[in-house]
């Protein structure tokens, strides 16, 4: 009698552990997801990968349940409205999207299917949603706090230069004429006061290899750090063409993204962008069981991590401080 008893205790707790990834889901439904990654299949891969997994954890397992129609996306945003109204075409009942560029043209292409969107840097600043806790629309998803993040990079830039008198934050057009820009801008100016450094924002002219002119400017005007306003992760060539020109006039540039790093920057600070896909992929989930977007409160991401390359410091000849060490959560030797 107590064995029957305790197996019947084992399957209701079996049961109830199994309940939340059903739940919402409407058996025998076959799902279907629009992504759309900015680069290609291979610099995607892991993030594509890591969508895929986290659905699964859900209960929306591909193959099974669920089908995934992964584009390329070129950060364009007239070319990416017509990938994303390719991906509608097929009906989907929600679309997962990679970076402001990319959603804006999703938004542009649909106000009714859902969207979710990851590694934007102010949703409410750049127009996407009205609110961090009522979207509204039919947009949501996870910022990564780029804004936030800068301020913390200016004072990291302090931190490995201590007589650092003068730090420039560099970006293309886009990204400096932006409202996510203009919404930060006060603080960092505040922040860079406070810290006794004179701010120099210099604007590339152009895409490309303008960004090699705009960091030579803040050489030239003196800046002993770069604070490149962009992340690079789904721009590499750009991002190797910064790290190019910063190493050649030796001047340490610190980045938002660890990808950036590993092609041969100096340090990165930001949030982990396969964490933001996956976070990303929690909210998709909700929404594939029958939340709204309009009432699923913007994610902020909170893992963020600290990438040295000590093989770029030596060749800088810049010593990381101890202490910049001891909170690294990885060093490339």
């Amino acid at each position: 009698m107590k064995r029957i008893r305790r197996r019947q205790f084992l399957l209701a707790a079996g049961s109830l552990l199994a309940a939340p990834l059903a739940h919402g889901q409407q058996p025998g439904r076959n799902y279907r997801v629009g992504a759309l990654f900015v680069g290609g299949a291979a610099a995607t891969d892991q993030y594509r990968s890591a969508l895929r997994d986290r659905l699964a954890s859900h209960g929306f397992v591909e193959g099974r349940n669920l089908k995934i129609d992964s584009r390329g996306a070129t950060g364009q945003f007239h070319e990416d409205r017509e990938v994303a109204r390719e991906l509608l075409a097929a009906k989907p009942d929600a679309i997962f999207t990679s970076s402001i560029r990319v959603t804006e043209a999703a938004q542009a292409a649909t106000k009714s299917v859902p969207i979710v969107f990851t590694w934007i840097g102010d949703p409410v600043a750049t127009g996407l949603v009205k609110s961090y806790a009522r979207p509204g629309g039919n947009v949501t998803g996870v910022t990564n706090r780029f804004g936030e993040l800068l301020l913390k990079r200016l004072e990291l830039a302090r931190e490995l230069v201590p007589r650092a008198k003068r730090v420039a934050v560099v970006g293309d057009p886009v990204g400096m004429q932006s409202n996510v820009y203009e919404s930060i801008a006060p603080a960092l100016r505040k922040a860079a006061a406070q810290l006794g450094v004179e701010l120099l924002e210099i604007t590339a002219k152009g895409r490309g290899a303008a960004w090699d002119e705009a960091i030579a400017r803040a050489k030239d005007g003196g800046a002993v750090a770069v604070l490149p306003f962009a992340r690079f992760n789904d721009q590499p060539v750009a991002g190797e063409g910064v790290v190019q020109a910063t190493n050649q006039l030796r001047i340490p540039a610190l980045f938002a993204d660890a990808e950036t790093v590993e092609r041969g920057g100096l340090i990165s600070l930001g949030t982990n962008l396969v964490d933001d896909v996956r976070r990303g992929a929690d909210l998709l989930a909700r929404v594939l069981k029958g939340a709204k977007p309009a009432e699923l409160p913007v994610d902020q991401a909170a893992r963020f991590e600290l990438v040295v390359n000590l093989k770029t410091a030596k060749a800088l000849g810049i010593k990381i401080p101890q202490s910049v060490l001891l909170r690294a959560d990885r060093v490339i030797e």
